[in-house]
């Protein structure tokens, strides 16, 4: 007798178990997030898997948790706030004091540079301090990786 959904169910199974196949091992054996294609594959996988509209709790559950661990993965983080806190109050400091020696002495090149300056500065401190949770981690965890993903 053939059973359609326990057909889509095995498919949905394959389709997460291989999604989860493809993370990086640590020597604990548990999947981590390494790169922007394993980010990639997990989401796809959940969309394929919610895409069948299986009448199934437990296999939409395992697709939202996917889903779920794919946007935490995602989010932005500040690597070391004291630092960014300090820099970006050092790069404000420069162009406002800049702004001001300017504007007392009525040189508006050195206001534009200072304005210029403050802007590279705070701009390399977001560049350098901000990152994806699943890069963080990633680099974290580098050493304990013993066999890496796709």
């Amino acid at each position: 007798m053939y059973d359609e959904l326990a057909d889509q169910r095995r498919i949905a199974r394959a389709i997460h178990d291989e999604a989860l196949t493809a993370l990086s091992l640590t020597r604990n054996n548990e999947g981590e997030i390494t790169s922007t294609r394993q980010l990639r594959i997990l989401e796809d996988a959940a969309w394929k898997i919610l895409s069948m509209h299986i009448d199934d709790r437990s296999v939409n559950d395992s697709a939202q948790r996917l889903l779920a661990r794919v946007a935490v993965a995602r989010q932005w983080t500040w690597v070391d706030p004291v630092v960014v806190t300090g820099l970006t109050i050092l790069a404000l400091l420069a162009g406002i004091g800049t702004a001001v020696l300017a504007g007392t002495g009525g040189n508006i090149i050195l206001a534009v540079v200072g304005g210029v300056l403050s802007s590279v500065l705070l701009s390399v401190v977001v560049l350098r301090y901000r990152r994806q949770n699943w890069r963080i981690r990633a680099e974290q965890i580098a050493p304990m990786i013993w066999q890496h993903g796709v």
